[in-house]
């Protein structure tokens, strides 16, 4: 089993392929004599999530970490302010698949989710080469996971386990040998290979969309250290770093579908006047022709502004051109110079051939959208790092308690559960409330105003 393993390991790496899609659409003509169709319900491009949907997060101490999961709960934040979505992070560091059934109910189903993603598999492999033993164990525990998940009607996202970087573990170790914890993780990367692909079977019969991690992750490495031979984006070998959990991030986002342009809109000169190229979206057209427009853009959504975090992931995965561009256009204007002014703020200057095109602005910091989305970031950082973050920590409480009542008398498990009834549960409930304030602020500071944009020659 082995050997097979390592023989097939290189054909488990994934390509990234990056949809182009925008929000823009041209209403339908009316049908003369019949009343108008009732709107249709609001809900996500890739999922279809809809208005009171409840995303949940299961997994390990990567998920625990609350870094990609914070990086998709601001997608969703800002792609969708129209659309009320609640989020759980239900990650615990060292869990394997049975101790994620230990706390299904208070921490799963009690959460009543509408969309699972899974995580799982890192911690399972128990850092050695490939074993039938502890695989069998992992299999059965996931399978019971699944079914209660099944059980609950919840739509199930299956992920494969991340990269075990093995250059980066003996560099660790060759520094400090402590840092190996007892752990001989021979063949790991392909090991976990291995799960990952079982998990993809699984996602398959059981109808469950699935998302290749293991893949990005790896090819990605692989291509930098062409050029950089120590390029990492997981110093410690286990747990992807900022730039890394944004790579998964985007993986999940891109493969269920939900990546795409925002808009790339603006105005055109037609029969010598300035037009707007999406009824949809340009209102209030004016302006000298070929010298300046003047035009309102009503966007429906903000740019995934994960730039700063993120650096090096968001420029290996282009996610703000192929995740969130955002665009405008003017396609008419003289030679020349011509400032972007969006409410008022001189946004960027581009030549006439770069508006015809497009002056994509998601990343650009002047730009009104950018810091709003910003804004939304910075509150969804504090609702993680304040009641998130700490939710994880008290559920990790949660297991070593009751791992220490195994074994023992009746008398220790009571007092676990008097444990859990007079501490657990009114601490959980009070990080829950305030994890839902903070959610209940960004969804005052998420919604998407007009846009005043004057193009204008450049100052």
């Amino acid at each position: 089993m082995n050997h097979r393993i390592l023989r097939h390991a290189n054909l488990l790496l994934a390509i990234l392929v990056i949809p182009a899609t925008t929000f823009a659409e041209v209403p339908k003509k009316k049908a003369p004599g019949k009343k108008p169709a009732a709107p249709a319900v609001a809900e996500t491009k890739g999922l279809g999530l809809k208005d009171g949907d409840r995303f949940l997060f299961i997994g390990d101490s990567i998920t625990h970490q609350c870094l990609y999961t914070q990086f998709v709960e601001d997608f969703f934040y800002t792609r969708y302010p129209h659309i009320r979505l609640h989020f759980r992070n239900a990650g615990v560091s060292g869990d394997r698949a049975a101790d994620a059934l230990d706390r299904f109910e208070p921490d799963i189903a009690a959460f009543k989710p509408t969309v699972a993603t899974v995580l799982l598999g890192m911690n399972d492999g128990t850092y050695k080469d490939f074993d039938p033993e502890t695989f069998a164990t992992y299999e059965q525990g996931m399978t019971e996971l699944l079914d209660r998940l099944d059980a609950i009607q919840c739509k199930v996202i299956l992920m494969s386990p991340t990269m075990f970087d093995h250059q980066a573990f003996d560099t660790m170790v060759a520094k400090d040998p402590a840092r190996a914890r007892g752990k001989v993780p021979t063949n790991y990367n392909a090991v976990l290979a291995y799960y990952g692909k079982w998990g993809q079977e699984v996602a398959r019969k059981r109808g469950y969309l699935f998302v290749d991690l293991f893949g990005p992750l790896n090819t990605l490495t692989q291509q930098q250290r062409k050029t950089d031979p120590d390029f990492t984006l997981i110093e410690d070998a286990i747990h992807p770093g900022t730039d890394g959990q944004l790579v998964m991030a985007y993986s999940l986002l891109q493969q269920i579908g939900e990546t795409g342009a925002l808009f790339s809109t603006g105005v055109r000169v037609k029969d010598g006047q300035w037009t707007p190229i999406s009824k949809a979206l340009v209102t209030d057209v004016s302006g000298e022709p070929g010298r300046e427009a003047r035009y309102t853009v009503h966007a429906r959504a903000l740019p995934w502004t994960i730039f700063e975090a993120a650096p090096i992931g968001a420029k290996l995965t282009r996610a703000g051109h192929t995740g969130s561009q955002e665009s405008h256009v003017a396609v008419g204007l003289d030679a020349g110079k011509y400032d972007l002014v969006i409410n008022g703020e001189t946004v960027g200057t581009y030549d006439e051939k770069q508006l015809g095109v497009h002056a994509e602005i998601e990343a650009d910091k002047d730009s009104p959208t950018y810091q709003q989305a910003m804004q939304v970031i910075a509150l969804n950082k504090q609702r993680n790092d304040e009641a998130v973050r700490p939710l994880r920590d008290l559920y990790g409480k949660r297991k070593g308690q009751l791992r220490a009542t195994r074994g023992k008398d009746e008398a220790a498990l009571a007092a676990f559960k008097t444990w859990e009834k007079t501490e657990f549960t009114p601490k959980a409930a009070e990080l829950e409330k305030k994890a839902a304030d903070f959610e209940a602020q960004i969804y005052q500071i998420n919604q998407v105003q007009p846009l005043k944009v004057k193009i204008r020659p450049a100052s």
